[in-house]
């Protein structure tokens, strides 16, 4: 099935993102949402980032959806 919401991060998103990251205080689902956005820019499917990030797949559907409607 052809994805509807493809997150496409700049050059500048994902190095805000990545810094974010390593920048440390911040809470587990902030830092879900940051993962599930990165491996989507990198052509990662729902279900794989799921299993790897131990979320559900609608956690991802959802982070994409907001993502891109943002």
């Amino acid at each position: 099935m052809k994805k509807k919401y493809i997150v496409d991060l700049a050059t500048e998103e994902r190095t805000d993102l990545e810094g974010r990251l390593r920048g440390g205080e911040m809470g587990v689902r902030k830092v879900k949402r940051i993962q599930i956005l990165l491996k989507a820019d990198e052509g990662w499917s729902d279900e794989r980032i799921a299993e790897a990030l131990d979320v559900g797949r609608s956690t991802v559907e959802r982070t994409r959806l907001k993502f891109v409607e943002r």
